[in-house]
């Protein structure tokens, strides 16, 4: 599962960076998506921005979450 979040994390934040870093002078009319014209409502548009951070993040806080979990097999059960 580790790979799962890791991967998933690294595409949704490229993701993130290729519609932040391709649309800088773009206005909400005229937002770009690689070669795409996305034609949207800019709410929308933002909305769905702030979704994939979101889910981003979450799979980042899961990834080192798995990676900084430590087994408890040196505790004795009573």
């Amino acid at each position: 599962m580790k790979a799962v979040y890791l991967i998933g994390s690294i595409l949704l934040t490229a993701l993130i960076l290729i519609l932040a870093f391709g649309n800088i002078n773009a206005q909400f009319s005229n937002v770009h998506f690689l070669v795409y014209k996305i034609k949207f409502n800019p709410t929308f548009i933002i909305l769905g921005v702030a979704g994939l951070g979101i889910l981003t993040g979450g799979l980042y806080h899961a990834f080192i979450a798995r990676v900084l979990d430590t087994p408890d097999e040196d505790e004795e059960e009573f």
